[in-house]
């Protein structure tokens, strides 16, 4: 049965869900296994923007009292002072969008690898490759027949198990957003809401065309240096998928016609 690629879909107005893709995919909670905390040693630095991540908060020496064994409330004192992401307004938002923005605007050519997860945890991973302005490839692995390919005019999904490639205009898809020449998030996107927390950044956009729904939201790490490393994509069904990069290579090229869809196969619209 073919899957269908909601990550790629918030962008195509009434087509919000592609015919040739993964399945769409919800971001993966977290979960935080109730253990007793212990005295002693100091407390980690929590990230709570980043979801899929475990947090098992450990409380200063001292703070909790066990001689009532009263385990339960020493634990909700210990989670109520993990640190939450803080919501960015004002300059602060603008000051954030602009450092995303110089980020995006830094990168020639990129690679790194991906996981993409869907709402009934099925995993597909991959390559991707970027090479601005508007050229993009995601090279899924085995036992995925999928690829998808942007020649900075026309983003194609190509599955060569079926020999069709459906192709869309870039610029009716989310990817625009980060291959354009000149990456302006809040002249092209709609700015729902930023937060940061302690060495990340999140930033969530919505489409300006009053038509499409939905929203993607990115995740950056801002230690030592600005990197994204996920986004969630919550389309109009109320689906999520969550892609996560990692192994990032900047500044790793290849050739141009490394981003041609197959002329061979039948395409369609």
């Amino acid at each position: 049965m073919r899957l269908r690629l909601a990550w790629l879909a918030l962008g195509l107005s009434s087509m919000l869900i592609l015919s040739a893709g993964v399945a769409a995919a919800q971001e993966g909670s977290s979960t935080v296994s109730k253990t007793p905390a212990t005295g002693g040693g100091p407390k980690p630095a929590h990230d709570l923007s980043k979801p899929g991540e475990d947090v098992v908060p450990v409380a200063p020496k001292g703070e909790i009292n066990t001689s009532g064994s009263d385990e339960g409330a020493g634990w909700d004192a210990a989670v109520d002072e993990a640190p939450a992401p803080t919501p960015l307004i004002g300059e602060e938002r603008d000051a954030a969008v602009a450092r995303i923005n110089a980020y995006f605007n830094a990168i020639t050519s990129l690679q790194g690898n991906f996981e993409q997860v869907d709402s009934s945890n099925k995993r597909a991973t991959g390559r991707f490759y970027v090479l601005r302005p508007g050229k993009l490839r995601f090279d899924y692995a085995s036992p995925s027949t999928l690829r998808i390919i942007s020649d900075g005019h026309y983003l194609a999904i190509e599955d060569s198990e079926l020999k069709t490639i459906e192709k869309y205009p870039l610029q009716s898809t989310p990817f625009r957003l980060l291959l354009s020449e000149s990456v302006d998030l809040a002249r092209d996107a709609r700015i729902v809401g930023a937060e940061a927390a302690e060495g990340s950044l999140a930033l969530t956009l919505e489409d300006k065309n009053r038509d499409a729904s939905g929203q993607i939201k990115f995740f950056f790490e801002t230690e030592p240096e600005v990197k994204l490393k996920q986004w969630v994509i919550n389309d109009a069904q109320g689906l999520a998928t969550t892609v996560t990069v990692t192994d990032l290579s900047p500044g790793r090229k290849v050739a141009a016609d490394f981003f041609t869809a197959k002329a061979s196969f039948q395409p369609f619209q």
